[in-house]
C-alpha cells in the first residue's frame, strides 16, 4: 500500500514537506549538526522511498512541483539584498572585493581540488557552482551542461559545513566586523551558512543573505569563463 501511495506527487510532496518540517523542528531545539534538515531529511526520505521500493524517477514527479518554486525564491532573495542597500553603499569597496574574491576562489579552488583527486570532467562541470545558492547552482551548472543530481548534493554539503563551522573559521581568523562576518559566511556557504549568521545577529544574518544574491551574480557571469579556462 505504501508504494502505491508514494506514487502520487501529491503525496510525495506531502511526504516530503512533512519529514522536513518535522527534522527542521528537532534541528531548531537541539541545534546538532547531524540534525539539520539538509541531512537528516534526505536521509529520512532515502530510507523511505528504498522500503517502499520507489525508484527516484518516480519520487521526482513530486520533487518537481517543489522544485519549480525555486524560481520564485530566487526572486525573493532580492528583499534582503534591497534591505541592506544603505550598508552596501557605505561598504561597497570592502563587500565588492569580498564578493568577488570569494566567489572566484570557491569555484577554482573546488577545480583544483576536484582534479588532483581525479574527478570526471562532468563531475568537474557540475560543482563549480557549489558556492550559490540552490536555485542559481542549478541554472548556472545547467549553463556548463553538468550534472544537476551532483550540484544539488554539492550545494548541500557547502551549506551544511559553512552552516556547522563557518562562524568559527571566522573567529579563528579574527574577524570582529559584523558586516565581514555576513559576507564572508553567506559568499562562502550561501542559505546554509546564513541560517547559522541569522543566529550570530541582525547585521550578520542580513548581510549574509545580501551576499547569496551578489555572490550568485559574480557566479554566474564568471564561472563559465573560469570553467573554461581551468578545465
Amino acid at each position: 500500500m505504501l508504494n502505491s501511495l508514494l506514487r502520487e506527487p501529491l503525496i510525495q510532496v506531502t511526504v516530503t514537506l512533512f519529514v522536513y518540517l518535522l527534522t527542521n523542528r528537532l534541528y531548531r531545539r537541539f541545534h546538532f549538526f547531524l540534525f539539520n534538515p539538509l541531512i537528516l531529511a534526505t536521509l529520512i526520505v532515502i530510507y523511505i522511498l528504498h522500503y517502499a521500493k520507489i525508484d527516484y524517477a518516480v519520487y521526482s514527479q513530486g520533487g518537481d512541483m517543489i522544485t519549480f518554486l525555486l524560481g520564485p525564491a530566487t526572486v525573493a532573495l532580492g528583499v534582503p539584498l534591497y534591505k541592506q542597500l544603505p550598508n552596501i553603499r557605505s561598504n561597497l569597496k570592502g563587500i565588492s572585493v569580498g564578493v568577488i574574491t570569494g566567489s572566484i576562489t570557491a569555484i577554482v579552488s573546488t577545480i583544483f581540488i576536484a582534479k588532483a583527486l581525479g574527478a570526471s570532467r562532468e563531475t568537474l562541470l557540475s560543482i563549480a557552482a557549489k558556492s550559490t545558492t540552490m536555485p542559481i547552482a542549478l541554472g548556472i551548472t545547467g549553463i556548463l551542461g553538468g550534472n544537476d543530481k551532483i550540484i544539488v548534493m554539492a550545494v548541500a554539503v557547502t551549506g551544511i559545513f559553512g552552516g556547522v563551522i563557518g562562524a568559527e573559521i571566522m573567529k579563528m581568523a579574527g574577524i570582529k566586523s559584523r558586516i565581514a562576518v555576513g559576507i564572508g559566511i553567506g559568499t562562502a556557504s550561501h542559505a546554509g551558512g546564513t541560517s547559522r549568521a541569522i543566529r550570530i545577529g541582525e547585521t550578520e544574518g542580513s548581510m549574509s543573505g545580501a551576499a547569496i544574491v551578489l555572490t550568485g551574480l559574480v557566479t554566474a557571469l564568471l564561472a563559465p569563463y573560469i570553467v573554461k579556462w581551468l578545465i
